[in-house]
């Protein structure tokens, strides 16, 4: 019986736009948030601080977090930024969980399965994605740390999920804590009301913390507005603070 060739490669090509088809409708069902839960907006933090503060005690340092951090400290007191906070020194991205204390204003958006925010303070970007089925996770397989590593997100009812991992040694957990390559920040972002943003960060990393340990910050909704170039350089040679207004 003779091969109709034009028949074979229309069915090929109907399977693979099916394909396709559903891989989008799966993307674009996990990137949707729930009804009356859109993050979508401008936000600034309520009550500007450079410390990420845990909800109850203290830091929880193991040895080698405290001897790290006691070292942070006496750094600081002697101005030798470049030893342990590059994004005061070089205006490096402050990573996760530190730009959650951003001062200045930054802009949510939800697009084709990434929740991007877009940073007032040197146009900086950080992206979770949230919209691509699951992938083989290559963390711990020899990848070159970043400063806001790999964030892999869901949703859980109005709430969106945030789980961070691959960040860079060089950052900080805020301007002083500091923390090693196995650190691990997940995030829970939720409307506390229409112009409430509220993000629950909990931070692990055995080898700095005795246990994970959490903190809260919360953002105000601000006017929807376009962000003028900020480059954090020109604060540096101004002699003013490069994480700052």
């Amino acid at each position: 019986m003779a091969i109709d060739h034009r028949m074979t490669r229309r069915i090929a090509r109907a399977s693979l736009v099916g394909t396709m088809l559903g891989l989008a409708s799966m993307a674009c069902g996990q990137s949707a948030p729930p009804m009356g839960a859109n993050l979508e907006g401008v936000w600034k933090i309520a009550a500007p601080t450079t410390v990420l503060k845990p909800i109850a005690g203290a830091v929880p340092f193991t040895a080698e977090g405290r001897k790290a951090y006691e070292a942070n400290k006496t750094l600081r007191v002697q101005r030798k930024f470049d030893d342990y906070d590059i994004t005061l020194s070089r205006c490096s991205n402050p990573g996760v969980p530190r730009l959650a204390l951003t001062p200045m204003r930054f802009k949510i958006w939800n697009r084709q399965g990434v929740v991007t925010f877009d940073y007032e303070w040197n146009r900086a970007l950080r992206q979770i994605n949230v919209g691509v089925p699951p992938q083989p996770d290559l963390m711990g397989q020899g990848l070159v740390p970043t400063m806001t590593g790999k964030s892999k997100g869901h949703w859980e009812g109005d709430t969106l999920v945030s789980v961070m991992q691959g960040g860079s040694d060089r950052t900080l957990i805020d301007d002083l804590v500091p923390h090693g390559y196995d650190l691990k920040v997940t995030e829970r972002y939720r409307l506390v009301d229409a112009n409430t943003l509220e993000d629950r960060i909990t931070v692990e990393d055995p080898a700095f913390f005795t246990q994970p340990w959490t903190s809260v910050v919360t953002y105000k909704r601000q006017p929807d507005a376009i962000f003028a170039e900020d480059v954090c350089l020109d604060r540096i040679a101004a002699k003013q603070p490069a994480f700052s207004k």
